[in-house]
């Protein structure tokens, strides 16, 4: 006789542009390779170990490596909160005296990220002349172990197309290289306006108002991104 399995619940989540998955927690096997792989301290391990957690919770057909970043840090912080607690304990220093320190619970059900933002992927150098960028993914963010790296092979990774009046140069049929040579070309005008881009993404962010017992200073702390909501 088998032993009997636990009944893992369902969830749906809603994402940008309506997109709705359905999703369960994590279970122990899966938070034992999350921890496996930071102990690894090994940042491309730790960013498959993430892909491959939520690829795993999430039931419904959706291939998560395929939508934007944001998206996938919602549904990450859904399913962590989902397995381990709908809150989060943080603990936050006061400014004013480096030294108080105050409790604060966070619920995630106070986050709500305008996931629904609308994104201009069309960025015009001058009339007739431009890119056309694709919304990064984990793929393209989750690899990059440095600002500089980031920056510039996020810029190269989204260019989705190059037009030039009538004429269109998809990625598709553009070298590596080439688009290498199109980025270290670029001026720094362009580059700005690109880095702009991403820049007005949706993000992943909330504000916390706290305030020191001792001084009555009131405080603001924000938080961007799935990971600074756990650190």
């Amino acid at each position: 006789m088998s032993l009997p399995l636990t009944k893992v619940p369902e969830y749906d989540l809603k994402l940008s542009n309506d997109v709705t998955v359905r999703y369960r927690p994590f279970l122990v096997r899966e938070e034992k390779i999350l921890l496996m792989a930071i102990e690894t301290r090994d940042d491309n391990e730790i960013t498959k170990a993430f892909v491959n957690i939520v690829q795993s919770c999430v039931v419904s057909n959706t291939d998560i490596t395929k939508i934007p970043f944001y998206d996938f840090e919602w549904l990450w912080l859904n399913i962590r909160a989902k397995s381990v607690g709908e809150s989060v304990d943080l603990k936050l220093k006061c400014p004013d005296d480096e030294q108080v320190v105050v409790d604060y619970t966070l619920k995630i059900d106070d986050i709500k990220p305008n996931l629904n933002k609308q994104v201009e992927t069309k960025i015009e150098f001058e009339p007739g002349y431009g890119v056309i960028m694709k919304l990064p993914t984990i793929s393209e963010v989750g690899n990059k172990k440095s600002i500089s790296e980031l920056t510039y092979s996020l810029v190269k990774d989204c260019i989705q197309s190059v037009y030039n009046g009538d004429e269109i140069f998809d990625r598709t049929d553009i070298e590596v290289s080439e688009l290498e040579e199109f980025v270290n070309n670029l001026t720094m005008s362009q580059f700005k306006k690109i880095s702009k881009f991403f820049e007005e993404l949706p993000q992943i962010e909330h504000t916390i108002k706290y305030k020191n017992p001792k001084s009555g200073k009131e405080f603001e702390f924000e938080i961007k991104g799935a990971a600074d909501f756990f650190q």
